[in-house]
């Protein structure tokens, strides 16, 4: 009942442990107290072929100088005849051995006289193992294939090992028990490998899709913002021949560059990284964002929109996730609508709120999905595109919606066409943000001390031509240098600075501003989306970041903001 007790026990920990080294120690333990004052445990490695070793035991003790990290089989020897017959091995007589030189593998004593097919041992190995009977073969798998080694010396002192003790009983139990557990852990590892692979695959798949989306929505946002643009440059040639006409011209050349800032959001909003975690997901922006980027795009191909949202919760979701989801399935079905007339070629998009759960439902008057690839869609490889794609959209698109708790489903509809369903968990409701007091109306002709510091003098010119008329008294830098030799010289209510500063970046010069004494508010400038400026853009060395392009207004708001009522003689 002891050996059986013995086994039950390393088997349930082998079943409790995945490490190698949690088992191995215990079984070459066992197999000392059986006996065996020198134990030699390896494992195979699949890449190189050689035996790594596990566990080096000599005189019942862990050996105070390992033999060898690694050992590379060689067939004249009896662990690599072991391996190549698969079997156990028994050396009664080490010094009978054929002895090879270290040195030298191919100089061997008593070549001459010694039979070509007499085993050798090497004879640092010879030392190492005190010239003592030895044994020494294999560890196998479960189809009966090398996984590992165990060398078995000084058996009671010096004895032969039996061979009846190496091939039945617990000693045979305990070296078939290792070769279980070696055979898992390079399965294990084999696995970790695989898994690796796949994640660096799937991230490559998911940037080179992610990156063709981009450059679709920025075909469409170029398509509206040279648009814009060549309209604002025809109205400044307009504006610059008489003040009237500069004074008609304004409010148009105003609106055409807030539709540029709002196209630029959109497309920052788009590009942003993904985040990989549960976040809440405005999905009508994020399907407000893509189809305003995409209408160039689907005009060129002819395709009419017909999109109803109706007011549903923020969705449980990475934000990014979502957005790719739509817009793959938006541009398949552009794809797929290039097979029908074009007086036919509509994309409807739906979304509703079902009781907690919100649904995005994309159809398309095209063809349809194929019966045949219909059920398995959503499987890698299932395209029904004819020009190189890979059929990985899909799929990748399910794997990554459940990890958040999502599904998509795809089916044809009787009237024709595809139509995909989308459903998302409602986010949990967030707590009521307190209502924050607007600032009180400003009196005339505060005059606090502003400093604007860009890179761009055009910037700071403005700024200033802006401000000043209105009671500010303002100083502008154009270099980092330049506005910290300013406060040091000065003092300033407040210091208006760009993010994207050569040298010293706007937080940089906010914490070196504060380390040469200045105590006065901090507003930082950027063209950035502000999410995409991470925990910088909430920062407690500054009070407010104001976002480009922007108005005078949005500029005064700011202001007042952050300095209250700060005035100061004339």
């Amino acid at each position: 009942m002891g050996e059986i007790d013995l086994l039950v026990g390393l088997t349930a920990r082998l079943a409790s442990s995945p490490r190698l080294d949690d088992f191995v120690g215990p079984v070459v333990d066992e197999l000392v107290a059986r006996g065996f004052a020198a134990v030699w445990v390896a494992v195979l490695d699949e890449d190189t072929g050689e035996l790594i070793t596990l566990a080096d035991v000599i005189d019942g003790a862990p050996s105070a100088t390992p033999f060898a990290a690694t050992i590379a089989l060689d067939t004249r020897q009896p662990l690599g005849r072991a391996f190549l017959e698969r079997r156990m091995i028994h050396v009664a007589e080490p010094a009978a051995l054929q002895v090879l030189e270290d040195g030298d593998p191919d100089d061997v004593d008593d070549a001459d006289d010694a039979p070509s097919d007499r085993l050798a041992l090497p004879r640092s190995v010879l030392a190492y193992l005190r010239g003592r009977p030895f044994a020494c073969g294999p560890t196998l798998g479960s189809r009966g294939q090398p996984v590992g080694a165990v060398v078995l010396s000084s058996y009671r002192g010096a004895q032969p090992v039996p061979e009846a003790v190496v091939a039945h009983g617990v000693v045979r139990a305990l070296i078939d028990q290792l070769g279980v557990a070696m055979e898992r852990a390079v399965l294990v590892a084999r696995l970790e490998r695989l898994d690796a692979n796949l994640r660096r695959a799937q991230a490559s798949i998911a940037r080179d899709g992610r990156l063709k989306a981009v450059g679709e929505l920025s075909a469409g946002v170029a398509h509206d913002l040279n648009n814009l643009c060549g309209f604002t440059t025809l109205a400044v040639s307009v504006g610059a021949r008489s003040p009237a006409d500069a004074f008609e011209v304004m409010p148009r050349i105003e609106r055409a560059n807030l539709a540029i800032r709002d196209l630029v959001g959109r497309l920052q909003r788009a590009g942003r990284p993904s985040s990989g975690e549960t976040e809440a997901a405005n999905l009508p922006r994020i399907l407000d964002d893509l189809l305003i980027m995409l209408k160039p795009v689907l005009r060129e191909h002819a395709v009419e929109l017909d999109v109803e949202l109706a007011p549903v919760p923020l969705v449980a979701c990475d934000p990014v996730l979502v957005q790719q989801v739509v817009l793959n399935l938006v541009l398949n079905a552009r794809d797929a609508l290039t097979e029908v007339p074009a007086d036919r070629r509509v994309i409807k998009i739906r979304v509703r709120d079902d009781d907690g759960v919100v649904r995005l439902i994309v159809a398309d008057t095209g063809p349809g999905i194929a019966p045949q690839v219909l059920g398995r869609l959503f499987q890698p490889f299932a395209t029904t595109k004819r020009d190189a794609h890979l059929g990985l959209g899909l799929a990748s698109s399910r794997s990554s919606l459940a990890q958040h708790g999502a599904t998509i489903e795809a089916a044809n509809l009787p009237t024709g066409g595809a139509v995909f369903e989308v459903t998302l968990a409602a986010a949990p409701a967030a707590a009521p943000v307190a209502a924050v007091a607007p600032p009180a109306a400003r009196p005339a002709g505060q005059h606090a001390r502003v400093l604007a510091v860009d890179d761009d003098p055009d910037v700071v010119y403005i700024i200033h031509a802006y401000l000043e008329p209105l009671g500010y008294q303002i100083a502008t830098a154009t270099s980092s240098a330049q506005a910290i030799d300013a406060v040091t010289r000065e003092a300033f209510d407040l210091v208006l600075c760009d993010i994207g500063m050569p040298k010293h970046s706007g937080p940089e010069v906010c914490r070196l501003m504060r380390e040469a004494g200045y105590r006065g508010k901090f507003v930082l400038m950027t063209g950035w989306d502000r999410q995409s400026l991470g925990s910088d853009s909430r920062s407690d060395d500054w009070e407010a970041m104001l976002t480009k392009p922007f108005l005078g207004a949005d500029l005064i708001e700011v202001i007042d903001a952050v300095l209250g009522h700060v005035s100061r003689p004339g």
